[in-house]
């Protein structure tokens, strides 16, 4: 059995210790993510699984046997552990009602090693400063406390306050308890004011298959307050000893006045058997009648002193038969099948509460967020796609439909605002030949303004329409199928670009020339007699007649324009109106086609590209920053991810390395001196105070119960 043992240890160290290092690098994952990162709250947790877990692992790995002591303050614990090491470990086997658990092993020198709920390890050679160091971090923990109680909230060191100390581990050498590979575990003491109690830290001895020692004065064994936690304890371990320390120096006065020795010095079974007939509450009398627990009065004192003077055979014989038994029990098969079964339990359950953790709705939040991201990232990529293919695209059919609209538009008003236009110059024809204005006064400052005015309401109805084809609600533009959400999504206003595009150009280009052109050389006149006597010609005299044809603003009086021009005249001006507004119309329209429709179509699909385009660096910045997202939330998934199957596949390796050593749990078989034990053990005859044994009455033992392990069957 204990070579198989040997092969046990090592196949279930190799097959739970690696997950220990996916443990570390998803805590540290999770320690360096930002807050606003989901499954961040599982640090807390994880790490404390993580402790358990080490320590299951080192436990099984060195074959220890944790023996935990319990006990009120002052009932001998420290004392009990000297006697046990056979070694002086009472300088950190008590520290001053600090809640944390010492662990004192066998070591090749004395060491002391402080662990912090952070996981943090601090060690230390001198005791001095280890005393120095447990006393301030005992004020920070309790500054710590009191922070929380003042928010109200249940004290947690976990999460409070990590930097707490967890355990200390004192290495001793020299001592007994390399033989055994015991591990003492002592615990502050009993009914102190902890504010968070052995629930948390024998959480991981449960299923360890470890045996507890509660120590308890023989003055305080009545006491229903000492065995008020006791059930747990019974809940905890399969094996207790019970150890009751006696004062074998005490004294009671005789109705003589003498001093004699005491019911405790002189009969200390006959109290334990009025304490287990009397006192003993049901469920410790039955762990009591069923093996579970065993009972030894004790001189602690004189045990630790006799121990430690290296003279074990003058220890008082209730802590020679409490040391047998207790390393009797240490290398049965009893416990030996108990360590395999219940450390597999205990892994077992151990991977259970880490899947539990890792499987919920902190972790599905991590994983739908990560899903959300890689959407985004997806649609991004496709969205700086779209905008490649738009800018390649061929505008000119978007802007059709809207430039046919226009056309159209301006070419009907252009035409019926001309019409209008040859009715008024003709009119001001008339008013001129009634007038004595000269010709200049007509061209210019007839003519222009209604030219210049007919170009400007031709202008506006182009606006107008312009302007409401705009505002419809594809602003005028057919554009292919898509590209209007991905104009939208741009953040690109298409009737503000195209008002922007058609400002961007300017005003219309007119010709130089506003006024109707009246070439005076084919202006037909009449010479008056006096003309031809001075042989004027045709050129003298019109120039006599209207002035310099680059200024005709000589005042022609009416008769003198019905006179010398007459009819022939007032035709003429009409041909040159109608032939100015013959021109005039394909003029402005072409004019107003160019600057509506070629201009405005290359404004405005250049600003549109524009915008397009710097949509492109808004998209890469996104999809930059969601990539650093995704790596800040991949940095903590997949350590988890790897974690879970890590843990998963190490259930079914379990299971496999259980069965494996099925036969050998089943084939242990019942040692002759685990077959009946006496509840309560026999001390040895107080020593006087010469060092010489005092005989003592030995009351009958009541009958001895058959001991059983904590499945019922028999040792």
């Amino acid at each position: 059995m204990r070579t198989q043992l040997g092969t046990y240890c090592q196949q279930f160290d190799g097959t739970l210790r690696p997950l220990l290092e996916d443990l570390t690098t998803a805590l540290a994952a999770l320690d360096g993510a930002a807050h606003d990162v989901p499954a961040r709250t599982l640090q807390t947790p994880l790490r404390e699984l993580q402790h358990q877990l080490r320590a299951l692992c080192d436990k099984v790995a060195e074959q220890q046997a944790y023996v935990l002591i319990f006990g009120p303050l002052k009932s001998g614990k420290s004392t009990l552990m000297n006697a046990i090491a056979a070694a002086y470990v009472s300088e950190v086997s008590s520290l001053p009602a600090y809640p944390c658990l010492v662990f004192v092993s066998s070591g090749k020198q004395r060491e002391y090693a402080l662990t912090s709920y952070d996981g943090s390890v601090r060690t230390f050679q001198d005791p001095r400063l280890l005393a120095q160091h447990i006393a301030e971090a005992h004020g920070e923990l309790a500054a710590a406390i009191r922070t929380a109680e003042g928010r109200g909230v249940t004290f947690d060191p976990q999460e409070h306050f990590p930097q707490a100390i967890r355990r200390v581990d004192v290495r001793v050498p020299g001592s007994e308890l390399a033989s055994t590979g015991a591990v003492l575990v002592d615990t502050p003491g009993l009914y102190t004011c902890m504010r968070f109690g052995y629930d948390r830290m024998t959480r991981e001895f449960r299923n360890a298959a470890a045996c507890a020692i509660f120590v308890v004065k023989s003055d305080t064994l009545f006491l229903e307050q000492v065995f008020a936690e006791f059930q747990q304890l019974l809940d905890l371990f399969s094996r207790i000893f019970l150890v009751v320390n006696v004062d074998a120096h005490k004294r009671d006065v005789s109705p003589d006045g003498k001093l004699v020795p005491s019911l405790e010095q002189s009969q200390p079974q006959a109290v334990l058997q009025a304490f287990e007939q009397l006192a003993m509450s049901a469920p410790l009398l039955r762990a009591a009648k069923d093996g579970r627990v065993r009972m030894y009065p004790v001189d602690l004192l004189h045990a630790a002193s006799a121990v430690l003077q290296k003279q074990p055979n003058d220890a008082p014989a209730g802590f020679r038969a409490f040391r047998q038994d207790l390393s009797d029990y240490l290398a049965s098969n009893d416990y030996l099948a108990a360590f395999l079964r219940d450390s597999l339990q205990r892994a077992e359950s151990l991977l259970g509460e880490v899947l539990q953790h890792l499987g919920g709705n902190e972790v599905q939040r991590l994983v739908q967020r990560l899903h959300e991201v890689d959407e985004q990232l997806a649609w991004l990529a496709a969205e700086q796609k779209r905008v490649q293919q738009a800018l390649l695209l061929d505008w000119t059919s978007a802007f059709a439909r809207g430039t046919r609209e226009l056309d159209a538009e301006v070419e009907r008003f252009a035409r019926d605002a001309g019409a209008k236009l040859l009715r008024t110059l003709g009119a001001s024809i008339d008013t001129w030949f009634l007038s004595s204005h000269s010709l200049e006064w007509l061209t210019v400052g007839q003519w222009t303004p209604l030219v210049r005015d007919h170009r400007e309401e031709v202008l506006a109805a182009a606006r107008r329409t312009f302007e409401q084809t705009t505002s419809q609600v594809d602003a005028g533009l057919d554009l292919p199928d898509g590209i209007p959400e991905l104009v939208r999504r741009a953040g690109i206003d298409l009737r503000q670009l195209k008002a922007h595009a058609l400002a961007s150009l300017g005003a219309v280009a007119w010709p130089g020339s506003t006024t109707v052109p009246v070439d005076l050389a084919a202006l037909p006149i009449k010479k008056s007699m006096l003309d031809v006597v001075s042989f004027r010609s045709l050129d003298r005299v019109r120039e006599r007649l209207f002035g310099p044809a680059s200024k005709p603003d000589v005042k022609i009086p009416g008769k003198e324009k019905a006179s010398r021009l007459g009819e022939p005249g007032r035709l003429f001006l009409h041909q040159c109106v109608a032939q100015f507004r013959a021109q005039l119309l394909p003029e402005t329209t072409g004019l107003l086609r160019e600057f509506f429709g070629t201009r405005f179509f290359a404004a405005a699909t250049k600003a549109l590209c524009t915008q397009l385009a710097a949509y492109e660096p808004r998209l890469l910045q996104k999809q930059q920053e969601l990539s650093a997202v995704r790596a800040r939330l991949l940095a903590v998934a997949e350590p988890l991810r790897v974690l879970i199957t890590a843990t998963t596949a190490r259930g079914p390796q379990l299971g496999e390395l259980g069965k494996a050593f099925d036969h050998e749990v089943e084939k242990a078989p019942a040692t002759a001196r685990d077959a009946a034990k006496e509840v309560v053990i026999a001390s040895q005859a107080p020593r006087s105070r010469d060092g010489k044994s005092t005989p003592i009455p030995q009351p009958s033992s009541p009958p001895t119960p058959t001991a059983k392990t904590r499945d019922g069957r028999p040792v």
